[in-house]
């Protein structure tokens, strides 16, 4: 015995496949179904909201070389922040060497990254030396006037495991926004997934 169909509940079927699941992202979207996600594919913190930060601001021994023509700091790139510790030890160098390797593990993408490194007003004179012979391509900023530390100190301080910034490493979209923050000590594979992530799906960089 064959089973058949009727043409109207046919139609009926297709109709449903359709509509239920257009129907459903609306009432998502409008709050009546309530739906939160227990985890995210995300491995650094994801820093919500958003928070903008001003290269131009207090920024001194600046590379020209990284500026457009405006002068404006790291145009359309992603930009990998690190608060470097003061003194910068062995964890330290550990941290940088890590950030050295995501550049490079990012293959055909790494011209989309640019690595800077914030420095302690009162660092070493030899800690500058040191940080460049891990990658000459590094951003190192010094900040005398701690604008850009600022929004650092916040993130870290709310983060879900508050500590200070130095030590810390932050992702920070073309539009000049922190958008993920990873706590002293965390693996840079951690980045590197995230990161390849991001550059696969963005185009933010390349409007």
């Amino acid at each position: 015995m064959k089973f058949r169909i009727s043409p109207r509940l046919a139609l009926v079927i297709i109709a449903a496949m359709f509509v239920l699941p257009l129907a459903l992202a609306w009432l998502m979207y409008n709050g009546t179904i309530e739906f939160k996600p227990g985890t995210t594919r995300n491995l650094g913190e994801l820093v919500r909201p958003a928070v903008p930060i001003s290269w131009e601001e207090g920024i001194e021994s600046f590379d020209t070389a990284y500026a457009d023509q405006a002068g404006q700091a790291f145009p359309e790139h992603w930009v990998i922040l690190h608060a470097v510790a003061d003194p910068c030890a062995e964890s330290c160098i550990e941290a940088v060497t890590g950030l050295r390797q995501v550049h490079r593990a990012s293959g055909r993408n790494q011209g989309r990254i640019r690595i800077a490194l914030l420095l302690e007003n009162n660092s070493a004179p030899d800690t500058a030396a040191a940080l460049k012979a891990i990658s000459p391509t590094f951003q190192l900023i010094a900040n005398p006037g701690r604008e850009l530390w600022n929004p650092l100190e916040e993130i870290s301080r709310t983060s879900l495991m508050p500590q200070p910034a130095s030590g810390g490493t932050y992702l920070i979209d073309p539009l000049g926004n922190i958008m993920m923050y990873y706590a002293a000590g965390s693996d840079p594979n951690f980045l590197k997934k995230d990161l390849k992530r991001l550059l696969t799906w963005s185009k933010l960089d390349e409007q």
